[in-house]
């Protein structure tokens, strides 16, 4: 139990900065989207891909730490009951996690529409996505530069919005592995709950055999007790009956 207890507190710890990678990452993004340095974001998402990565490396650590304490504690209530305490912790983790990125991702995509709208104004909503969302280097926001105006800030529009597409790309990739987590985790869980059953129907079968042995057995004593009792009953009408011819003879004889 001692090392048991050893992995539980690890994977707290593990835990522990899971979140303290997650509330890091959450700072940084909302400092990128507060950021008019050019330089100074390009190190805020520098600092995220780093963080994102060893977080990234610290769920999967997580994830098979946690798998491993399953195994050793199907049959154990009190050690099961540790195990899910810390899955659950973690499982609410990877789910603020999922907030986080989600969120951010709908705010730089909002950032870089509004970029989008200096350069063209009356552009629609299915225009500003499409610019967004283009997938060959902006060629549409590109293409929009060529017929604006104002070229000084539509140059730094089209900056941000190339920019802001590659850390959409990014964090949706993110997102994408933590469904995933997710996804896994609750298999473990289903996986628990299966081995719980199984446990409990090998239970009741042992239950049953051992109930049907114990009647077998006590049927097995009274059928032994029946059978002593007719052979000591046949034993005293043996002796009774040589009994009774010894008495006879010996009368007989007597009488002679």
């Amino acid at each position: 139990m001692t090392a048991f207890f050893a992995e539980i507190d690890d994977i707290k710890n593990a835990n522990h900065q899971f979140d303290n990678n997650v509330a890091k990452i959450e700072s940084l993004h909302n400092r990128s989207l507060n950021e008019i340095d050019v330089e100074q974001d390009q190190w805020n998402q520098k600092q995220i891909d780093a963080l994102v990565a060893e977080t990234s490396q610290l769920s999967n650590t997580l994830k098979y730490k946690v798998k491993s304490l399953e195994g050793k504690s199907r049959n154990d209530s009190t050690k099961r009951v540790q195990v899910d305490a810390v899955k659950k912790t973690f499982m609410d983790s990877i789910q603020r996690y999922q907030s986080v990125e989600a969120s951010y991702g709908l705010k730089y995509k909002q950032r870089a529409e509004r970029q989008y709208r200096i350069v063209r104004p009356d552009a629609s909503d299915e225009e500003v996505r499409a610019a967004i969302e283009d997938e060959s280097g902006s060629q549409i926001f590109s293409q929009a530069l060529l017929n604006s105006n104002r070229v000084g800030e539509a140059r730094s529009a089209l900056t941000e919005v190339q920019n802001r597409h590659k850390d959409i790309q990014k964090m949706e990739r993110t997102l994408g592995e933590l469904v995933q987590l997710f996804k896994d985790m609750e298999e473990l869980v289903e996986v628990q709950g299966e081995d719980v059953v199984a446990v409990d129907q090998t239970t009741k079968r042992v239950e049953r055999e051992v109930n049907k042995g114990v009647e077998e057995t006590r049927v097995a004593v009274k059928h032994a007790k029946n059978a002593r009792k007719k052979k000591w009953f046949c034993l005293i009408i043996v002796i009774l009956i040589i009994v009774i011819l010894a008495a006879t003879l010996g009368g007989v004889y007597g009488s002679r």
